[in-house]
């Protein structure tokens, strides 16, 4: 592997190191996940949203030469080419490669979560494992825990309980309506599982969304169209048979989102409907806060984040029109914005084109994209004591894909990116799906400040997730 530096990070490393690369394809179901051609150097566009931004915030780039590796965190970029199935670690601010972990295919659409004790907790596809991923002070990783799982073709979905004593994971098993809510007490790693049978709706079933919630704590479960409630110490007695409640919401569920501090869960449900809330005490369907807000219609927030201060909930919708797979590049992406605490919603222009599964951090909210015309990675302010608070403060360029989507031509067999930024939102990164690199961008400057180069191409963009030991999340769902 090789790294390049440009700017302030120039002097940091001169020589280059080589180390088997990661490829991976993202599973998505919706366009937003696929990739487009990239501008090399063309400008960012700007929205009625953009805010102009003098100074730095609180992102920044150091000089990596005066800290130790690792001292701001990791990166972890997840290869998921069949026969090529690993994870790397690099550390943060000088990028250096620290170690790898070979044959595990992280579970893409699961994605991970980080613990405050340092562990990620994510699926290995390849092996049915739940597995728990250590990065020693030298940087090596290593799984620390790891226990068989039902996860069918694919684990799916994982929440958590507030304290993070449970992590409960979905199956995704093929042509069936029985699924597996795979309970994991994350001390010792023993793990419960519970199956369900999922709601038919026509002949079709949904994803089963698992949720932990409540006090005392309840396995919660969207199956279609319902949520059930079961008492999480039957479930581990394996005493529970049937639901001790359930409430009916909207159909068309993906993704979701647990909000301990207002004692409710959120489920994306289907376009024109919104995130159905349900509340745990009392357990009742509280309210829907709606997609089609401000002028704007069609598409929903498949891949919904909470933010740091539970208030909002925060995603990218992409439009349905104008249609056809051609289309791609007309269709506009909005911001969509929950807001918890009213129940209301507000939707704001972002791009046109491809945005794939975004990631949060407590000062940015950061977006990889695909138009017509260029690649970019947008940074949008989600800090509430911010003047520029839910605005887009920064649009990078990024090199264009050199198999990305054309305007005008199908997505089909193209490539795409990946993204990821630290929780303290300095450093984000961004993916080049088929040509194995990963660019660096100092979210201060909101420039480009080094390349990832990678001996194996990252089909598909890979998985990429920035780890920083000791943070506690709010998200206690898997992304």
């Amino acid at each position: 592997m090789k790294i390049r530096f440009l700017l302030k990070l120039a002097p940091l490393l001169l020589s280059s190191l080589m180390v088997p690369g990661c490829s991976e394809e993202e599973n998505e179901e919706n366009e937003e996940e696929q990739n487009e051609e990239n501008a090399e150097t063309a400008d960012g566009g700007t929205s009625q949203v953009d805010a102009a931004v003098t100074g730095s915030t609180d992102g920044g780039s150091q000089e990596a030469d005066a800290l130790a590796p690792g001292a701001e965190g990791y990166l972890l970029v997840a290869e998921l080419a069949e026969g090529k199935e690993a994870i790397h670690v690099f550390s943060l601010p000088g990028l250096e490669h620290t170690g790898e972990l070979d044959d595990v295919k992280l579970a893409n659409h699961l994605g991970a979560l980080a613990l405050q004790d340092g562990r990620v907790i994510t699926a290995d596809d390849k092996h049915q494992e739940i597995i728990a991923i250590e990065v020693s002070k030298e940087g090596k990783p290593s799984i620390v825990n790891r226990v068989k799982a039902d996860l069918g073709s694919g684990a799916t979905w994982g929440c958590g309980d507030a304290k993070l004593q449970y992590l409960a994971v979905s199956s995704g098993r093929e042509d069936t309506d029985k699924q597996v809510a795979n309970i994991v007490k994350l001390d010792d790693f023993s793990l419960t599982p519970f199956e369900v049978t999922l709601n038919k709706l026509g002949e079709a079933t949904e994803e089963l969304h698992p949720f932990i919630a409540g006090e005392p704590a309840q396995l919660l479960l969207s199956i279609g169209g319902e949520v059930q409630s079961y008492p999480l110490s039957s479930v581990l007695a394996g005493t529970a048979t049937e639901p001790s409640a359930s409430v009916v919401i909207n159909t068309g569920s993906h993704g979701p989102v647990a909000s301990h501090k207002t004692g409710a869960v959120y489920i994306t449900t289907a376009p024109g409907t919104g995130f159905d809330g349900v509340t745990l005490n009392p357990f009742a369907r509280v309210q829907i806060i709606p997609w089609d807000v401000d002028g704007l219609s069609t598409g929903r927030n498949a891949r919904p984040r909470l933010s740091w201060d539970e208030q909002f909930i925060y995603g990218a919708i992409a439009q349905s029109t104008p249609a056809g797979a051609e289309k791609w590049a007309e269709r506009a992406v909005d911001f969509h914005v929950a807001d918890l605490t009213t129940g209301s919603a507000k939707r704001i222009p972002l791009t046109t084109g491809i945005v794939p599964k975004f990631q949060l951090s407590r000062r940015y909210a950061m977006f990889a994209n695909i138009t017509a015309d260029q690649d970019q990675a947008i940074l949008l302010d989600v800090d509430a004591a911010s003047t520029t608070f839910q605005t887009v403060v920064g649009r990078i360029p990024l090199p264009r894909l050199l198999n990305g989507p054309r305007a005008g031509e199908s997505t089909a067999g193209k490539e795409a990116r990946s993204s990821a930024i630290t929780p303290d939102g300095k450093w984000a990164f961004v993916s080049h799906g088929g040509e194995g690199k990963v660019s660096v961008i100092d979210t201060a400057t909101r420039a480009l400040v080094g390349t990832i180069e990678l001996d194996s191409p990252l089909s598909g963009g890979g998985y990429l997730f920035a780890l920083q030991p000791g943070t506690a999340p709010v998200d206690t769902c898997t992304r």
